[in-house]
């Protein structure tokens, strides 16, 4: 007989949030929040505690993501939605959404991009030159609503920490918006502030505090690569991160992910990026999970965050159009299971935090299931 790990998802509040800022046609991350949350509560309600995060709105974003962010960055976020709708009608045609029919200002997106090569570059303090200045596509909107957002995702990752350093269940951070492609002073890739970096560097403070093994983990098994978080680890010694990926030569984030960056300085040999073809299956992605998992293992660690991206999905809307993965149904399920297995005889601090996933119908689904296997995979036998 098998005993299964609990599973504890932190969130805040009600997760019926509407969609009235999914302004693009692939990314809704508020939909996605909810649709996991009631899964997890629909097949695995013998093993999930829902736990609300305490939410202040008073919540020092500058300080809590200072040590992975740019003070800078992090302030516009905080500035930029007031400022554009105090700049009025006369301004809002030339940065904002493409086809907006709401009231009211509309989300703001770039209608530039800085040279940030080019040491004559600086931020502007026009809130759309500094939007063309931290940020890096058009996709990746201000909306009125992301502020109390950011506030309640760092709530929910600290909690999440907290949680998970008890030691006596899987946590999962049921966040709005994903955060791995955010690197020290850019955002994109529709993620604002990175939310895994966040949680490896809260889950070291802690665990030096208390005279553990501060070293962390990261895996990212999201179809695109975590750009953002290896880069902002990349000269660190005690976070090792590893990415299993769509090649970038084939697809986004295009400029990082590549097997031969590596880490470097002190931190060189701390990074470990796996591109794969498009159209892998779960046979062909399986070895490389395990390849990710070993070299985690090697590193001896003391935490472990998953940067759970599910847009590996057979059909998923961002990844098909460049061949996607094919990774479908209880694929989930046997890769939270693989991953547990390497925890199974030690298991340590663990933490999943919610990234990409664009397939509506079945993300719900395969993220309760990753976790349902993870706690499988870590139970023992009796």
């Amino acid at each position: 007989m098998s005993s299964y790990l609990p599973v504890k998802v932190i969130s805040v509040g009600s997760t019926a949030k509407s969609e009235q800022n999914d302004v693009d046609r692939h990314n809704k991350p508020r939909l996605r929040r909810s649709l996991i949350i009631s899964a997890f509560t629909e097949k695995y309600s013998h093993l999930v505690q829902v736990i609300n995060a305490p939410v202040a709105s008073n919540c020092d974003l500058v300080g809590l993501y200072s040590s992975v962010h740019d003070v800078g960055m992090i302030q516009f976020l905080l500035d930029a939605w007031s400022k554009w709708e105090a700049m009025g009608p006369n301004w809002y045609d030339e940065c904002c959404q493409p086809g907006w029919k709401g009231n009211g200002a509309p989300p703001l997106v770039p209608c530039h991009a800085a040279l940030r090569r080019d040491c004559n570059e600086r931020v502007s303090s026009n809130v759309m030159g500094a939007l063309g200045y931290y940020c890096t596509d058009n996709m990746t909107p201000i909306v009125e609503s992301l502020v109390t957002e950011l506030q309640e995702d760092a709530s929910i990752i600290c909690e999440a920490v907290n949680v998970a350093l008890l030691k006596d269940s899987v946590v999962y951070a049921a966040t709005t918006h994903p955060g791995h492609h955010c690197n020290f002073d850019n955002f994109g890739g529709y993620c604002y502030l990175n939310n895994s970096a966040l949680c490896a560097r809260l889950m070291q403070e802690r665990l030096g505090d208390t005279a553990g093994n501060k070293r962390v983990a990261v895996i990212d098994i999201d179809y695109h690569c975590g750009n953002g978080t290896a880069s902002i680890f990349y000269r660190d010694p005690d976070v090792f991160f590893t990415s299993i990926h769509c090649d970038p030569e084939i697809e986004y984030p295009f400029n990082a992910g590549y097997a031969d960056q590596i880490g470097e300085g002190v931190g060189k040999g701390t990074t470990l990026h796996i591109p794969l073809a498009p159209g892998v299956t779960w046979e062909e992605y399986e070895p490389a999970l395990e390849k990710a998992m070993n070299a985690i293992i090697d590193f001896d660690v003391g935490g472990l965050v998953v940067s759970m991206g599910l847009d590996t999905y057979e059909g998923d809307s961002v990844s098909v159009s460049k061949g996607g993965f094919k990774l479908k149904g209880n694929d989930y399920v046997e890769l939270g299971r693989s991953i547990g297995s390497f925890l199974k005889d030690k298991f340590i601090p663990t933490v999943f935090v919610q990234e990409g996933g664009y397939k509506m119908d079945v993300v719900g689904q395969a993220a309760a299931d990753v976790l349902g296997g993870f706690s499988e995979g870590t139970g023992s036998s009796e």
